[in-house]
């Protein structure tokens, strides 16, 4: 198993710059693959995250992961919490880590040492949580591609809805977060 500081390095690599929030998910990604018995290194396909912020702590968990939401195994909901679950998709068993102080080093300290030696359980809450996963959210080929009978694109994997019998996507639903405008 790589070490606190290796995947600190993983995570700063990633994310760009070495901050809190990198040391925060690293932890948060550690105790998680603790609690799961999940070795990364010889099962690096045995998980899949949920994480519910977009902060620095996210990117920290995915690099330490090594789930990407291209291969499906890093999901995003923005809840605005410093928290995510992990689930070993081996075992079907799942734990949901939140950070519950605010700890930060003292101006000077080392940022590293400090949060590789604060205990887990001054910085964290587990829950064993049971997540609901479909098929179509597994990772692998789509299930199911369907054309939205509005806009004409292709919805994969269930995302789409049923309006008077015909496939709708969830923008043309009125979920969208863009608007399109006319050229120029």
């Amino acid at each position: 198993m790589r070490t606190f500081e290796e995947d600190v390095a993983l995570a700063v690599k990633y994310h760009g710059h070495l901050c809190s929030g990198q040391c925060i998910g690293v932890k948060m990604a550690r105790l998680a693959m603790g609690e799961l018995n999940i070795d990364i290194e010889k099962e690096p396909k045995s998980i899949m995250v949920f994480v519910e912020c977009d902060r620095c702590p996210a990117d920290a968990i995915g690099a330490v992961c090594g789930c990407k939401v291209g291969k499906r195994t890093y999901k995003f909901y923005d809840f605005g919490k410093v928290a995510a679950s992990f689930i070993n998709l081996n075992t079907g068993k799942a734990v949901r880590v939140w950070r519950k102080n605010r700890r930060h080093p003292e101006e000077g300290e080392d940022m590293i040492t400090f949060y590789k030696n604060l205990p887990d359980e001054e910085m964290f809450e587990v829950q064993k949580v049971e997540i609901d996963l479909k098929p179509w959210d597994m990772p692998g080929k789509p299930i199911e591609v369907v054309h939205c009978s509005q806009c004409g694109e292709d919805v994969t994997d269930c995302r789409h809805i049923i309006i008077d019998g015909q496939p709708v996507c969830k923008a043309c639903n009125g979920q969208s977060y863009y608007k399109v405008v006319a050229d120029g």
